[in-house]
C-alpha cells in the first residue's frame, strides 16, 4: 500500500526538534540521549546538518556536546523544520523547484490542482509551531 507521508529522515528530525524544545531553549541535548530515545546516530548527523544550515539549531562539539535549539519554539513552524530537511514542499515532481520541465506542463489536467494542494499543506504546516508539537 502506498501512502503520502514524510520520509523517515523528516520523522526523526521532528522527533529531534521535539526533544530540543522539551529541554528548553539554549539547553544542549547530547547525541547519546537522542540515541537512547531511538534516533539513529547516522540520521542525527545528516538531520543536524540541515537544521544548522537553516539556522534552527546549533551544535556543541566535544565533551558535553550535542545540539541546542535556536529561536523561540512558538515562532518556528513545522513547515520551516520540514522544508529544512525535505526541501521545498511539492505534491508532484513538476512543482519541485529546479525540476526538469515537464513536456505536459501547459496541457496537464492536474498540475494546477496539485499546486493548490501543495499550498494547503504548506498553510497547515505553517499553522503549527514546534511548541505546539512538543505539548501534544
Amino acid at each position: 500500500m502506498s501512502s503520502f507521508r514524510f520520509r523517515k529522515k523528516t520523522e526523526y528530525g521532528l522527533m529531534m526538534m521535539t526533544m530540543l524544545v522539551a529541554a528548553g531553549r539554549g539547553t544542549t541535548v547530547s547525541v547519546a540521549k537522542m540515541q537512547k530515545s531511538g534516533l539513529p546516530r547516522s540520521f542525527l548527523v545528516k538531520i543536524a546538518r540541515d537544521l544548522i544550515k537553516a539556522g534552527l539549531i546549533a551544535a556543541k562539539e566535544g565533551r558535553g556536546g550535542g545540539y541546542r535549539l535556536l529561536g523561540n519554539p512558538q515562532k518556528i513552524s513545522l513547515r520551516k523544520v520540514v522544508e529544512a530537511i525535505e526541501g521545498k514542499l511539492a505534491t508532484t515532481g513538476c512543482l519541485v523547484h529546479g525540476a526538469r520541465p515537464c513536456p505536459l506542463a501547459k496541457t496537464c489536467p492536474h498540475r494546477r490542482m496539485m499546486g493548490a494542494i501543495t499550498e494547503k499543506i504548506e498553510k497547515i504546516l505553517d499553522e503549527y509551531s514546534l511548541d505546539e508539537m512538543g505539548r501534544k
